[in-house]
């Protein structure tokens, strides 16, 4: 009997130790304040915009294009890949057979090409898609703000993104007398008058790759470069010789391309 009563008082015992602790604990918790480590807050998105300027689907509808333009591209590899090379021949050189199909798919991969922008996400397809005549692809844009995001977010073009469907059969800038009226150039203030370059279309394409609201590159040496280690450099030297390329360029090229050019100031009117 000895032996069980021990064990009782010695249970007892530790129950009664248990309750104080317990006790005491709440004690010391009713008398510290409570203090909350503060969490840390985002940082906020870069946007000078007014409100209702930037439609609120714009990042998902941006990641959407750069979806599509990346299916393109692929598929544009595999066509030329599959494509039969064409043969040069004849003075001055043509390029016979499957030359100018040689000279399409070249198009295709330079106008779907994210990689001709100094952060490698923006392609020239980004504001011309051909499902919207080869115009802006994003409808919440067009109804809002209406230029289009560069390379640098949230950087936006000056005017809407032309259609440039028929544009390279426009012919220079030039003013008929019979007339008394201007024809030509590209777009609808022929602002591309291609008179250095005899063709309005070559004058306009010089212009989005180093636009800063655009493409965005600092220098259009950088187009040539990024060109030079494109996975297609093989057919642009095809369709435009072997010394295409043949440009030392410095070794901080990479460093100099992949950094944005800076923004033009805002001109305020008074």
């Amino acid at each position: 009997m000895r032996p069980r009563i021990l064990i009782r008082l010695f249970t007892a015992c530790l129950l009664v130790l248990g309750a104080l602790f317990i006790f005491r604990g709440f004690l010391a918790q009713s008398e510290t304040p409570q203090t909350h480590t503060p969490q840390a807050t985002p940082a906020p998105i870069y946007n000078p915009y007014p409100p209702g300027i930037l439609p609120a689907d714009l990042n998902a509808e941006i990641a959407r294009v750069l979806r599509e333009i990346d299916v393109i591209e692929e598929r544009a590899i595999e066509r030329w890949h599959n494509l039969t090379p064409p043969v040069l021949t004849g003075q001055p050189p043509i390029l016979k057979d499957t030359g100018t199909e040689a000279v399409e798919t070249l198009g295709e991969l330079m106008q779907y090409d994210k990689r001709i922008s100094p952060l490698r996400n923006q392609a020239c397809a980004s504001c011309h898609m051909p499902y919207v005549a080869f115009s802006g692809p994003i409808p919440s844009v067009n109804l809002t703000m209406i230029a289009y995001p560069g390379t640098v977010h949230f950087r936006a073009g000056k005017r809407q993104a032309q259609r440039y469907t028929y544009a390279p059969f426009f012919p220079v800038l030039q003013y008929n007398e019979t007339q008394g009226l201007f024809f030509g150039g590209n777009f609808w203030d022929s602002r591309a008058t291609g008179y250095l370059l005899r063709n309005p279309d070559a004058h306009q394409s010089q212009g989005p790759p180093v636009d800063t609201q655009e493409m965005g590159f600092p220098d259009t040496a950088c187009i040539t470069f990024r060109l030079s280690r494109s996975v297609y450099r093989p057919l642009f030297e095809l369709v435009w010789g072997r010394g295409a390329f043949d440009i030392a360029f410095p070794p901080d090229t990479e460093q100099i391309c992949e950094t944005p050019g800076r923004p033009h100031p805002v001109k305020r009117c008074l």
